[in-house]
């Protein structure tokens, strides 16, 4: 056996004790740890078959082929169930949502007749298919089999992508807490590469047919390795993932080494909030935390320092609190009921009407056309 399926299955074994870990876990969100074990045992199953068809172990229980074929269909899903629990969108699964699941139902009944051939010709199959004297002819049926999987996980990581913003601009709050975040950064890049090589995959059989075919199925395999690996990583460098806490961020450490005194920070917080307050510096649609500490002639560090320990705050959330209030004024005024909410946003400092939508929201818990019409004198 091939040293690269010795790592593989060794991964497949982590994987499946992680979702065990997962499973049974009693602290945290149940369901966010279920729909995470979910997604890391069907992904470790499937690649577990797929090291077994490489190291021929199929042929000892033929039956076994294919039994996971139709698991990428449910990748997805699991993942857009897992990501609304974290942001506290979902508390359980509906039967409403059985539509997500069609695609896998629907493909496991297409491969039923496959299922239920004997062992003998699944072996004859399994020869066929690795001879590499005499290639077999992937069917059109296969491209638009394994182009549909490919489609479908494709369309899962686009919705998770757009919804929760993970990779948004600087000035853009991430719909998740920074640690949710970081978390759904790490998700999607190891499914997305998993989904890259998947793709290579499916071209290099159209393209170059069976010599070139088990190269890159390798490279699949190995993706998938490297996403289970890096994985089990993440959970133990961040324990948040297996409590499944992620509404609020660990505390920061204190800032034990800063040169900055009690009586020069409260010096430097009424700096602060006057140069905010008389100046309104907030609706300057490009400040930056550098570009307000050199207003005040203070370093970064401190004026950060002073956010974080004496208001609690970070630097967006403290701008974005002056923006919206003053968005608030604005939005209230007869004067500017004609104006249109993109350019009230843009008056009040911020640089694109998403952004505002997400700020306005996280500070009032409505958004801004609704806090218009609740609040508009007719």
């Amino acid at each position: 056996m091939e040293f690269f399926t010795h790592i593989t299955f060794f991964a497949t074994a982590q994987g499946l004790f992680l979702s065990c870990v997962l499973l049974f876990l009693r602290r945290g969100s149940r369901l966010a740890n279920g729909l995470l074990a979910g997604l890391v045992l069907l992904y470790s199953l499937w690649m577990a078959e797929f090291a077994a068809y490489f190291t021929r172990y199929l042929y000892e229980v033929p039956h076994l082929m294919f039994v996971t074929v139709g698991f990428p269909l449910l990748f997805g899903p699991l993942l857009l169930f897992y990501v609304q629990t974290l942001e506290g969108k979902r508390k359980s699964i509906h039967s409403r949502d059985v539509w997500h699941f069609l695609p896998f139902v629907v493909h496991t009944i297409y491969y039923i007749p496959f299922f239920l051939q004997s062992s003998e010709a699944k072996s004859m199959g399994l020869q066929q298919l690795q001879n590499v004297e005499v290639p077999p002819s992937f069917s059109e049926s296969f491209f638009i089999n394994e182009s549909i999987k490919f489609l479908h996980l494709l369309v899962y990581l686009a919705i998770v992508y757009r919804s929760y913003r993970p990779f948004g601009k600087q000035d853009l709050p991430p719909v998740l807490s920074n640690l949710g975040n970081r978390w759904l950064k790490q998700l999607l890049l190891a499914l997305g590469l998993f989904l890259l090589f998947d793709l290579s995959h499916l071209l290099s059989i159209s393209l170059f047919h069976y010599d070139y075919l088990f190269g890159m199925a390798k490279a699949v395999l190995l993706s998938g390795t490297f996403a289970i690996y890096y994985l089990g990583y993440s959970t133990i460098r961040q324990p948040e993932i297996t409590t499944g806490v992620f509404e609020e961020e660990r505390p920061k450490k204190s800032y034990q080494k800063s040169s900055l005194k009690p009586s020069q920070a409260r010096q430097y917080l009424d700096q602060l909030l006057h140069k905010m307050e008389k100046e309104t510096l907030y609706l300057q649609e490009d400040l930056k935390l550098n570009n307000l500490a050199a207003e005040l002639d203070i370093s970064t560090h401190h004026l950060s320092q002073v956010l974080n320990e004496h208001l609690g705050k970070s630097f967006s959330d403290f701008i974005n609190g002056y923006r919206i209030k003053h968005a608030q004024t604005l939005l209230v005024d007869p004067a500017y009921y004609q104006h249109t909410i993109l350019s009230i946003a843009f008056d009040s400092g911020f640089s694109n009407k998403a952004s505002f939508n997400a700020a306005f929201k996280k500070h009032t818990g409505q958004t801004p056309s609704a806090f218009r019409k609740a609040n508009q004198v007719v």
